[in-house]
């Protein structure tokens, strides 16, 4: 049976300064339509700090995405308002929803407390069109904004959550996590976040980031995100202080939302800071070249409950060093290919790293035998398959015609 699916997002797959949804709900949609489902993507305008994507009219864009995803863009009342603080005010969505939510069978909502996806449960709720809503990691009052986030819960009082006919979670720890937040056990369903396979198809290419960057021979330790205080950038800085290797070279790669002035000042403190690149975001190819290049890649986050950055190093036979305070040190550290430390720990980050550093070529056979377990469980297919089976299990229109 095709299902027309409706996508809820306030950022769209080329917002890649969002962090990791947006790529999430581009595998997603992409993989859900090579299964032969019918997808729309509602999503803002937003793109960067000072960018928005281009719309073709004064309202709404509409344009097919290929593959069987169609986009429907909204402008945002404030660009900087939805960088800065999070606030996505799409002009001209609940008019959408109003006119078309009848016609989808099953809708999808991404991430908690924004506008974008209230609006849509609000709609699906009139027109009895069952939804998930999946948080990634957002559900749990942390980081920043946190007045903002509590006075949003006191307005909207928890109706989308509880108006979802399944909850879903990229973790074990997720799940512990939303249960602990009074989701009942019963409307939580575990699947991971997929991977884009096709984008670590052959063998990766190596040195075309060192040669940009200017860096030789010399060992590199790459961070690769959003710098937000939560991603620990500064643990990171500290461990690095810490090692023996005087000429590895520290990349920092990911647009500032918070942590990456305190990182620069810090890195200077510690007289680092002529060791230590930050290259701003990185995206497409670019990314997996720097994947690529380094000899390893550092995920010292915490509440990270499924972290898409270790598991792409992986793929691009790259070891890993991430922090065990939840799922992604949970998930990552069973692949064979990472080293775990406590969160928080800056000395024992340091000997994670340099565990690594000292016996490169045993840690990149490792990475690269990780790969495999990488695979078998997060490609796109086989995650949109499991998703596939939650959205029929909620369909009555699906269950009517496995019945007949």
């Amino acid at each position: 049976m095709r299902l027309r699916i409706l996508h809820v997002t306030p950022y769209s797959e080329a917002a890649w300064a969002y962090g990791g949804i947006p790529r999430v709900v581009g595998s997603l949609t992409r993989g859900l339509a090579r299964r032969g489902h019918q997808i729309t993507v509602c999503a803002t305008d937003v793109h960067d700090e000072t960018t928005r994507l281009p719309r073709f009219g004064s309202d709404t864009t509409e344009l097919s995405l290929g593959e069987g995803v169609t986009q429907v863009l909204f402008p945002n009342l404030s660009n900087r308002l939805a960088y800065h603080q999070q606030a996505f005010l799409p002009v001209g969505l609940r008019g959408f929803l109003r006119r078309h939510v009848a016609d989808f069978d099953v809708a999808h909502l991404h991430a908690c407390r924004n506008l974008p996806c209230e609006f849509a449960a609000h709609y699906l709720r009139r027109a009895g069109v069952p939804y998930v809503v999946q948080p990634n990691g957002t559900a749990p009052i942390i980081e920043r904004h946190l007045h903002a986030k509590r006075l949003f819960d006191f307005v909207a009082g928890g109706r989308t959550m509880s108006g979802a006919a399944r909850v879903l979670a990229v973790s074990p720890a997720e799940r512990r996590q939303l249960a602990s937040l009074g989701v009942p056990e019963g409307a939580i369903h575990v699947i991971g976040n997929p991977l884009d396979l096709g984008e670590f198809a052959g063998p990766q290419r190596r040195g075309e980031f060192r040669r940009r960057g200017g860096i030789g021979t010399e060992p590199i330790v790459l961070f690769l995100g959003k710098i937000t205080p939560r991603k620990n950038v500064d643990t990171l800085v500290r461990a690095f202080a810490q090692l023996p290797y005087r000429t590895a070279r520290l990349v920092i790669a990911g647009n500032d939302m918070g942590g990456g002035s305190a990182a620069q000042r810090l890195a200077a403190e510690l007289g680092v800071a002529e060791r230590t690149h930050f290259t701003g975001l990185l995206t497409g190819p670019t990314r997996i070249e720097a994947l690529a290049d380094a000899d390893v890649v550092v995920y010292a986050s915490e509440h990270e409950i499924f972290g898409l950055v270790p598991f792409e190093a992986l793929l691009a036979g790259t070891p890993v060093v991430v922090a065990d305070d939840s799922g992604c040190g949970e998930l990552v550290g069973q692949t064979g290919g990472a080293v775990v430390v406590p969160v928080n720990d800056a000395p024992a980050l340091a000997r994670g790293i340099g565990e690594v550093l000292a016996q490169p070529s045993i840690w990149r056979m490792r990475a690269q035998q990780a790969t495999e377990h990488v695979r078998m469980r997060y490609s796109s297919e086989i995650v949109c398959e499991a998703l596939e089976a939650v959205y029929c299990d909620i369909v009555p229109s699906f269950q009517e015609a496995i019945s007949a």
